[in-house]
């Protein structure tokens, strides 16, 4: 009742008895208030197709999650996703910190998810089970052009078994499954736009684009999927337990892998293949009754490949009707090491409950990014395209390959006190940094209080309150397009208007192949004054106990991102008003479009004349989000349980990605709005019941 963190715990039960479609454990962490599904991160100005956690607290970014396999974390430090992917077979209970007052919670500015997997018992026990969804019966998807039902052969078998190696010993506890699905999906291209494209893609007019026909009809995806875990736990003596585990995971997406939205032709879309192993050892000893620790050590590997289904190019983006060819981001290549050693002591002292550790977080990265290298052209319309007039043509040149490592460090102290019987007191500091690559500015005063108390002034009633700051990780793709386009190794080439257009046509709709000589390299680099982003985050909340076994809560939430990442182009001139009589020497030829004369437009002056656009990786952006939650809990009895809550929020911010770029550097408050993980309303109730209702029966006797 006196616990300051308010968190949401979902249990063995839960887990085992609610439907997953998916088999996607973190679909569970949608269950707690204050999170949501995150909105994909797709457009031209980010290029990216990187995925991200796909869920979102406060409002804040689906990157800067954290995740934890007892004890370990499982973060894809890349693009901020998870690695290893468990099978719900193997989880015991997720607890998602929805506010995690207590200085162990870090690693990320948003949530943090701890999930404990099962163990074996003395007594031998398996699951078996077979999952087939086909899509005969399956209707048309409404709101789409499609006139046929997409098809639909899913198929997923697997299975647990726990069980003494050495009864009251040594136990071991597998899990495993394997899915195949096959099927179609639509590109949602209009068969008006699909025609035109056909007809000038069949003509001999710009015969080195390679895509000769888009399809607006249903095109073929398939995913295949292993999943596989095994643990084994083992009473040393009476003082020293240890854990061994292995997880492992082999997906495989062919067709539709990106994270891309409708409008886009098969040809732009691609395939992924990603391999994930990892082994976590842990020792737990208790040194006497009132002093414990736990050390746990991490090797793992994460291996990537996306390829494009255009592997040549030139990719074609006509703004708001199609994309085809090949895409900008899509064919990477790179591996993933980790090395981790985590150590916690937790010391119990009259009415302090005292708790300190550190973690050590070596990342290796090995990537290459072929981001642009095929080269893309933008239209403004259908008609642009079919009268060959780019607005914009963007492409790559250099050797897309870095090697670097990062180091993270971490480590808190932590006080649980019960100043009094119905009063609590938690006060804590957290200290992170991460070592960067040499050239790249790294941020060392990153101290992080955390404070939060609980007061019971009844048996029914509980009131907390809380404070802290999370620093974040970096996005390591970030610090990969900093070292990979650096002008010495590769470079972007980027040309607008009357030059666009005539590097398309000179190339005959193709991809150049060589830089042009009239247009200087385009590269990123980082800020000078680089900074770790984090959080700010406060809460109050009051609880209410209605029966033995329910409860409602209502709680008020506040996050504040400081200094998130963006990207911000630095050698742009100040803006000019285009006019008729400017359009030319600004470069927008002699006869702009009508809705681009009395916009703010940048001309081809540069602050520094040896390159075009200098791209720099800042921390300079930031966020905020007030939310309030109501909710009811009803935990597990009379076979009934259930948990039930609303959430009104709203999250404003000026970048919702690290790779947004403001329409102008020189106004980058204009951008703020409602973000993208702005979600005003929602609503989530689950439960479980088994029957017959009421306490269980006992079986008859003969």
């Amino acid at each position: 009742m006196t616990q300051t963190t308010v968190a949401t715990t979902i249990g063995p039960e839960r887990i085992e008895e609610s439907p997953v479609v998916t088999r996607n454990y973190l679909n569970f962490v949608l269950l707690a208030p204050g999170l949501s599904q995150s909105n994909d991160q797709s457009n031209a100005a980010s290029q990216s197709m990187l995925a991200g956690s796909d869920f979102t607290f406060a409002g804040l970014r689906p990157r800067s999650n954290s995740l934890y396999i007892d004890g370990v974390e499982n973060n894809d430090e890349f693009g901020g996703a998870v690695r290893i992917e468990l099978s719900p077979e193997t989880i015991h209970e997720f607890q998602v910190v929805n506010n995690g007052i207590s200085a162990e919670s870090g690693g990320g500015m948003g949530g943090s998810i701890n999930v404990v997997t099962k163990s074996g018992a003395n007594i031998h026990h398996g699951d078996a089970f077979l999952f087939v969804q086909n899509g005969a019966l399956n209707a048309r998807e409404p709101l789409t052009i499609e006139t046929t039902k997409p098809g639909l052969d899913r198929e997923r078998v697997g299975g647990a078994l726990g069980g003494p190696i050495i009864h009251n010993r040594t136990f071991y506890y597998f899990a495993g499954e394997q899915e195949r699905s096959r099927g179609d999906d639509s590109s949602l291209i209009a068969p008006s736009v699909a025609a035109a494209v056909n007809g000038l893609l069949q003509s001999d007019t710009f015969p080195r684009l390679t895509v000769r026909a888009l399809n607006p009809d249903m095109f073929p995806v398939e995913r295949a999927e292993t999943e596989a875990s095994a643990r084994l736990d083992h009473q040393i003596n009476a003082q020293n337990s240890l854990l061994l585990k292995y997880g492992y995971t082999n997906n495989r997406e062919v067709g539709d892998a990106f994270n891309v939205n409708g409008l886009v032709d098969p040809s732009g879309r691609g395939s992924s293949f990603t391999r994930d192993q990892g082994l976590t050892a842990g020792v737990t000893s208790v040194l006497n009754p009132n002093v414990v620790n736990s050390t746990s050590l991490q090797l793992s590997r994460r291996r990537q490949v996306l390829r494009t289904a255009d592997q040549t190019g030139p990719g074609i983006e006509i703004a708001g009707d199609v994309e085809f060819g090949r895409a900008f981001s899509g064919n990477d290549d790179r591996t993933e090491n980790h090395y981790q050693s985590v150590d916690t002591t937790t010391i119990l002292r009259g009415r302090h409950l005292l708790k300190f550790g550190a973690d050590l977080d070596h990342i290796r990265e090995s990537a290459a990014v072929d981001d642009g290298f095929g080269a893309l052209y933008i239209f403004s319309n259908l008609a642009a395209f079919l009268s060959g007039t780019p607005d914009e043509y963007l492409q790559a040149f250099g050797t897309p390959r870095a090697r670097f490592g990062t180091t993270r460090y971490a480590g808190f102290v932590q006080d649980h006190w019960t100043f009094l019987k119905r009063f609590t007191v938690d006060l804590g500091v957290r200290y992170d940094f991460e070592h960067l690559p040499a050239g790249i500015q790294q941020d060392t005063n990153n101290f992080a209080p955390r404070a939060g108390v609980a007061f019971s002034p009844s048996d029914e009633w509980v009131l907390r309150g809380g404070f802290g700051i999370f620093y974040d990780r970096y996005i390591l793709a970030a610090v990969n397009r900093t070292l990979e386009m650096n002008d010495a190794d590769a470079f972007l080439q980027v040309a607008y208007g009357p030059l666009a257009k005539q590097i398309f046509n000179a190339a005959l709709g193709g991809t150049p192949t060589s830089p042009v000589a009239s247009i200087s390299p385009s590269i990123f680099t980082s800020s000078p004054n680089l900074r770790t982003p984090y959080s700010e985050i406060a809460s109050a909340s009051v609880e209410r106990l209605i029966t033995n076994n329910l409860t409602a809560s209502a709680t008020y939430l506040f996050a504040r991102g400081v200094k998130l990442p963006r990207t911000v182009n630095v050698n742009l001139s100040s803006s000019t008003v285009l006019r008729s009589a400017n359009a030319s020497a600004l470069g927008f030829g002699s006869t702009p479009f009508p809705q681009e004369l009395g916009r703010e437009v940048f001309g081809p002056n540069r602050l520094n004349p040896a390159f075009n656009n200098v791209y720099e990786w800042q921390h300079e952006s930031s966020s905020t989000y007030d939310g309030l939650s109501l909710s009811v809990n009803r935990r597990l009895a009379n076979e009934i349980e259930f948990s039930g809550s609303y959430t009104l929020s709203n999250a404003i911010d000026d970048a919702s990605d690290f790779n947004e770029q403001p329409q102008n550097p020189y106004s980058v408050r204009a951008e703020r709005a409602l973000s993208a993980n702005d979600q005003r309303h929602r609503f989530v109730f689950s439960g479980t019941f088994d029957l017959p209702f009421g306490d269980e029966e006992e079986p008859p006797r003969f």
